[in-house]
């Protein structure tokens, strides 16, 4: 029997979260049963060439980055973009198609409608406050639940979230954890020994990019006030976005006294966390955050805020420390706890990799995704059987 196609359909595969969460199912997959490809709605983004490297076809409609129409234009640019997509799968017929953001699953499940895809599965990889304002996406969602076959949150918090806004049936409901890997080898230099020479004190890394939901301006409060009673500490800035000019204002403020260092978008944001001494969370909100999952993977002790489905990645004073959301006194107290005792620091660190090593692995991830696809196949076989 040929094995199945698997059109996994996400906005772009810059780097991100989500997107390296794609890469890894999409190149795990047993390919004696599923054959996967990804179709990128805006631009394939920058980790196409690792897609391609692992033999994973990508599709891109648009160019990354691009000026998105708004108002009318955005409603015929979404409505080209469905029947581009639906083209693409009657040519492509797969078996299966797998939303994975918002604004993608709406059209995937759209375009798999219209062009009859057999097996539909929809992703949910974060909190659904983005939609209060959205009453058109919250009804096309709505819509799109009726026929869709699964709803794959990627945490507990994220699944009472969507049933909570969304009309879906809860059997349709399926969480699966994200998975990572631990390294087989220690990094190199890293930040260390380029943009951070000098440096040779504790550091705290923060990987995230520069939304506002992500707490930056916490987390540096925080700094200023560890500094006080910690002043070899160094704080590691990895990500990128609107609010850059903001965050380099106050990391250049007096209080922080140059230990503010902004590496900006890199991939080796793991590697950073591998070589400080503490991850940090500052987030206001999350689904399900991988970088917790990575820091846990390199033995890193996590300081979080209690948001989401963060508490069930980092078991509070086990692996880490939660502390609530937007209280920079709570996060400088907890970091100061774990700078001033590295012997607790490692052995959080330790059980973090455990933790990850029994519960969070790539492998996992993909083994649950391969027995939900079999069995709505299955499911889809027996209904074409009765009609």
């Amino acid at each position: 029997m040929a094995p199945a196609r698997v059109l996994y359909v996400t906005i772009s595969m810059d780097l991100g979260g989500t997107e390296r969460q794609l890469l890894e199912l999409a190149a795990g997959l047993d390919r004696s049963r599923f054959e996967p490809s990804i179709c990128c709605l805006r631009g394939a983004g920058a980790l196409a060439g690792e897609c391609a490297s692992r033999d994973i076809p990508i599709t891109a409609f648009g160019a990354p980055g691009a000026v998105r129409p708004a108002g009318l234009a955005a409603s015929r640019d979404f409505l080209s973009l469905v029947f581009s997509l639906a083209g693409l799968m009657k040519r492509e017929r797969p078996a299966i198609v797998h939303g994975m953001l918002p604004a993608a699953w709406v059209a995937a499940g759209l375009a798999a409608r219209l062009s009859g895809v057999p097996v539909l599965v929809t992703g949910r990889r974060c909190l659904g406050h983005y939609k209060d304002r959205r009453p058109l996406l919250r009804h096309l969602e709505n819509a799109v639940n009726r026929w869709t076959d699964a709803v794959v949150p990627n945490s507990a918090a994220v699944r009472d979230d969507t049933l909570a806004r969304e009309r879906i049936a809860p059997g349709k409901v399926r969480v699966i954890h994200n998975g990572v890997r631990i390294p087989d080898a220690p990094p190199g230099a890293g930040w260390r020994g380029g943009a951070g020479a000098g440096i040779t004190g504790p550091a705290v890394a923060l990987v995230a990019n520069f939304f506002p939901y992500k707490g930056h301006m916490d987390f540096l409060d925080a700094a200023a006030e560890v500094l006080r009673g910690f002043p070899s500490a160094s704080f590691v800035l990895v990500g990128d976005g609107k609010l850059r000019p903001e965050i380099e204002r106050r990391a250049s403020a007096p209080d922080l006294a140059g230990r503010a260092i902004l590496l900006g978008s890199r991939p080796d944001g793991g590697d950073v966390m591998a070589l400080s001494d503490v991850a940090a969370l500052a987030s206001h909100e999350e689904g399900f955050p991988n970088v917790v999952l990575e820091a846990m993977a390199r033995a890193r002790p996590v300081v979080a805020t209690r948001v989401g489905g963060v508490p069930e990645a980092v078991e509070d004073g086990v692996t880490g420390i939660l502390v609530p959301p937007r209280d920079a006194g709570a996060m400088a107290g907890a970091l100061l706890r774990l700078l001033r005792d590295p012997r607790l620091a490692a052995e959080m660190g330790a059980r973090g990799m455990e933790r990850v090593r029994r519960d969070f692995t790539v492998d996992r991830m993909v083994r649950a995704h391969e027995d939900l696809y079999a069995e709505l196949l299955a499911r889809a076989a027996t209904r074409r059987h009765e009609t």
